[in-house]
């Protein structure tokens, strides 16, 4: 990466404005080191830069990397900066939340507002408020500090890991209600983990496909993924959002599409991919019948992604290759019909390293101006896609 001088005056402006498009393209990457004019803060370690209040919005990144809108982006007028909020955002953050779990929600609406999720049929937001404190119990656990889990799941494993973390909250980010229940009892496995983590008083928040929509969200980390570093031409939304959003979240939706300014081979794209995800080492990939002998392999220059399942959302894109967690069988058929290269790393895979290398910043960000600033967050070790890759001649 290029070294890149932003004025003090600079940072100042872009400073109070947290609804920037973070991670939107064209984006500028600033190398540790290389910034001059801002506090001395941001040339220390990731955890003492993390203390500077100054560096609030700036996200830190994998490599020590600190990362700054672009300035040719239109930036709001100041007397629009503060207002730039989801309404649900503006209310959680209009008064002092009272809790952790209250100053979780309103860091991730704030990230991700909860009108970017497709509420046709997902289920976002607190799925599981904290039970009461039994009016008997003489512990006051409303402290200024706990444990946030992260996971992308949750199954038993990761509550067990949890109430052996202490959390307080997990943020999980598929929904653990779908459909509403006429029952709770531990016949069912999610309501079993749901009836564990009522009775430990812990909370549940899921985000979901408000993560895929936002700026900066899921979506646009695989992009970047995918670029490695390298320039791109533009960058655009599959699925915009038809209906009103609120303001600073104009253009957001499902799915993106990159090109790149410096073609790459589909060797080259799947080894970004693969050690972008966490050196996953195996993938599967629909291949057009032309391509198979390698002589009709062509220099890739444009792709669509869409993490999860990407059927529906990348069903009309042009693109030459298209990155997904998983396709349905006669999607993958068309488009490899239509010559395009379908690559899928099953469902989860496509999103769980996203938590550990965005989000767990982006949420300690928010928090450390909080009095829940001493807020412990953590990723779940125990979290896994549900499937494997046998090799049957082993067995």
């Amino acid at each position: 990466m290029s070294s890149l001088s932003v004025s003090r005056q600079t940072y100042n402006l872009l400073k109070p404005n947290p609804r920037l498009s973070l991670f939107s393209a064209p984006s500028l990457y600033l190398t540790r080191g290389a910034i001059s004019g801002l506090p001395p803060a941001l040339d220390l370690n990731r955890k003492r830069a993390r203390q500077h209040s100054s560096c609030r919005n700036l996200l830190i990144l994998p490599r020590q990397s600190y990362y700054i809108p672009d300035l040719r982006r239109p930036l709001l007028p100041p007397q629009r900066r503060h207002r730039a909020f989801s309404s649900s955002s503006s209310r959680a953050m209009a008064e002092p939340p009272t809790s952790l779990t209250d100053a979780v929600i309103a860091a991730m609406r704030t990230l991700f507002p909860e009108e970017l999720a497709d509420r046709a049929w997902d289920n976002t937001g607190l799925l599981l408020g904290q039970a009461p404190r039994p009016s008997t119990s003489e512990t006051d656990d409303d402290e200024a500090s706990g444990t946030v889990l992260l996971t992308n799941d949750l199954t038993s494993a990761v509550v067990d890991e949890a109430l052996a973390e202490g959390a307080k909250m997990i943020i999980c980010y598929h929904p653990v209600i779908f459909r509403p229940l006429k029952s709770l009892t531990t016949q069912d496995p999610m309501q079993t983990s749901l009836l564990r983590l009522a009775a430990a008083r812990v909370s549940v928040y899921c985000p979901h496909t408000a993560v895929d929509a936002a700026s900066g969200g899921l979506n646009d980390w695989l992009c970047d993924i995918l670029l490695d570093g390298e320039p791109q031409v533009q960058r655009t939304v599959v699925q915009p959002i038809s209906r009103p959003l609120p303001q600073g979240c104009e253009g957001c939706g499902y799915g993106r599409v990159v090109e790149l300014a410096r073609p790459v081979s589909l060797r080259a794209l799947l080894k970004r991919l693969s050690a972008g995800l966490g050196g996953q080492r195996y993938m599967m990939i629909a291949i057009p019948s032309s391509c198979r002998d390698g002589t009709g392999m062509r220099q890739i220059s444009k792709v669509a992604v869409c993490a999860g399942s990407g059927s529906d959302v990348l069903k009309d894109t042009d693109a030459q290759v298209l990155v997904t967690g998983e396709m349905a069988h006669h999607y993958a058929l068309r488009h490899t019909e239509l010559g395009q290269i379908v690559v899928t790393v099953f469902h989860s895979n496509s999103e769980r390293k996203y938590l550990e290398t965005r989000l767990k910043p982006m949420l300690e960000v928010e928090l450390e101006t909080t009095r829940y600033g001493n807020t412990r967050v953590v990723v779940s070790t125990e979290d896994c896609d549900p499937y494997e890759v046998v090799d049957v001649e082993e067995l």
